[in-house]
Parts: structure tokens; sequence; C-alpha cells
């Protein structure tokens, strides 16, 4: 029984560990996380722009989720543009580390519609820590031996269709396995990434504000739906505030600045309305974001994107 136990706990964090990688962190301001949800989205704005996310979830639980990402989005060519980003994500005694480069080519369709195929090329690691954790049973063969994925390479692939005041995105972040060495956990989850879909864009009320609704939907076999839903009203002067929800998860508050049409500032706040509000009752996440080198001549993409 004591060995049933034993396994059932390792399971646990294995499944915890694949959910990790194989669906990139929830984001509340998901227009700073476009590379990350989907590779088309690079080169899609008029500008170039380097952008970064930090969050925190479920501030004063031991082990609670802290991920950190960094990407850069780049147009390079008139219908091609490439994206670059760096992903920490640290939840519990599982440590995963991602760099991926990404690739997309803009379609022109008329005067007002584009359509981008990208692709990914990744590069990352896991590491589940397991000699930290505490066990019921002393010298545990099977918490005794940290587990990793080791250097491990990964693509993705996806398409965007947009207007400057609408847009639909789908993709696949990973299609191949991941696996750590020398224990195969085939049986018990899925070794490949989920899906990711989102749609929203811009809904201009009167000659002063804009309303910006957005929904993300991340789909993996074994796992719940996310569904992440914001809207966001901007001040032509570059002032954002709006309200986000998570489905079945949490609820929050997302402000923003935008200094000078260069630098950004934003911040949001959550609440669970999950049980995790027993035991914790916030998660902060900051976003930057500098841009320059504007092209008013490339087909600006709807406000999401930037």
């Amino acid at each position: 029984m004591k060995k049933i136990n034993s396994i059932i706990l390792t399971l646990g964090v294995v499944l915890v560990s694949f959910q990790s990688q194989a669906q990139d962190p929830n984001y509340r301001q998901n227009q700073f996380n476009a590379l990350m949800l989907n590779p088309a989205q690079a080169g899609s704005n008029s500008y170039n722009d380097i952008s970064s996310l930090a969050n925190t979830q479920w501030t004063g639980l031991r082990g609670a989720p802290m991920t950190m990402t960094l990407s850069g989005n780049f147009n390079i060519l008139k219908s091609f543009g490439v994206g670059v980003s760096l992903l920490q994500d640290e939840l519990g005694p599982v440590k995963s580390s991602q760099f991926a480069v990404n690739g997309a080519y803009h379609l022109k369709l008329n005067n007002n519609w584009r359509f981008a195929l990208g692709l990914r090329a990744i590069a990352g690691n896991t590491a589940v820590n397991l000699a930290e954790l505490n066990t019921n049973i002393p010298m545990d063969p099977d918490m005794l031996t940290n587990m990793t994925t080791g250097l491990q390479f990964n693509a993705g692939y996806g398409f965007l269709l947009y207007h400057k005041n609408f847009y639909v995105g789908f993709s696949q972040p990973r299609v191949g396995e991941t696996y750590f060495k020398n224990r195969n956990n085939n049986l018990y989850v899925d070794t490949k990434g989920g899906y990711v879909g989102y749609l929203g864009g811009n809904v201009k009320l009167g000659d002063t504000w804009t309303l910006r609704p957005n929904a993300v939907g991340r789909v993996m076999k074994g796992l719940p739906l996310t569904l992440d839903m914001n809207m966001i009203m901007t001040h032509k002067i570059g002032f954002d505030f709006g309200l986000s929800y998570q489905l079945n998860s949490a609820v929050g508050a997302i402000l923003g600045y935008d200094f000078n049409n260069k630098f950004y500032m934003g911040y949001s706040y959550t609440y669970p309305t999950s049980k995790m509000n027993t035991v914790t009752i916030q998660s902060h996440e900051l976003a930057l974001r500098y841009k320059f080198n504007n092209n008013a001549s490339r087909c600006q993409g709807p406000r999401f994107f930037n």
C-alpha cells in the first residue's frame, strides 16, 4: 500500500510538470504574450517591440507558480516577421525553461484582411526536484532521483486571420512529445502539447474610448478547458483599464498606461474564485513593453497586438 501511495505521489508530480510544460502559463494581459500564444503573431505589428511579463500566482502559498517571459517581435520584411521568446516557469518542485524562435508569413488577402502562417522552433528543459519533497516513506527509491528532460527540442505552428478591428487565431504550441530521461510516463499523461484558440477586436465608442474584448482558450487532453476573457477600455491618451475572468478560477482588474506611444506599463490583480481563496487571495502580474521603428505603411493589426 505504501508503494502504491508513493507511485501515486510521483505521478501527481509528473502530471503537474507536464501541465506546466505542455501548456504555457496563463496570463491576464495576453496582449503582451502574443508570441507565446501563436508563432503567427511574429511581425504582425506595424513596429518592432520588446515585451516582458512577470506573474506571481497565489501569493503566500509555498510552491506557488512564478513565471517570467521576455520576447522580441520584429517585422523585418513587408510580409515576413520574426520573433524570439524566453520563458522561465516555477511551480512547486517543477522548473521549466524554454527558448523559441518564431517566423511568420503574412499574406495580404485584400486592403483590409491578412492571413498569417507561423512556425516555431523550441529548445527547453523541465526538471522536477523530487528529492526536496517530504514523503511518509523514508528513502523511497521512487523519490530519491530527480527527474529531467535534459535539453529537448520541439516545434509548433499557428494561423492568424486579422483585420484592423478583428482577429482570430489558432495554434498548437508544441507538436512533439515531451519525455523525461529514464521515466516512461506515456501511460499516465498526454505527452504532446495542447491547442490554443483566441479571438477579439476593437469597438470604437465615440472619439475618446475604444472597447477591446478578447478571449483565449486552451485545450489539452486530460486537463480541464482553460478560458481567459478580458474586457479592456482604452482612452485616446493611452490609459487602459478593464476586467478579467478565468473560467471557474479567478476574476481580476487590469490597469495600464502608454507613455508617448513608446513605453507601456501594465498591472493586473487577480482574486481566485475557486477553493484556492481559502489559502490565498491574490495574484499579481506586471507587463512592460518598448516599441520602436514604427512603419506607418505596414498593415496595422488590431490593438490586441500592441
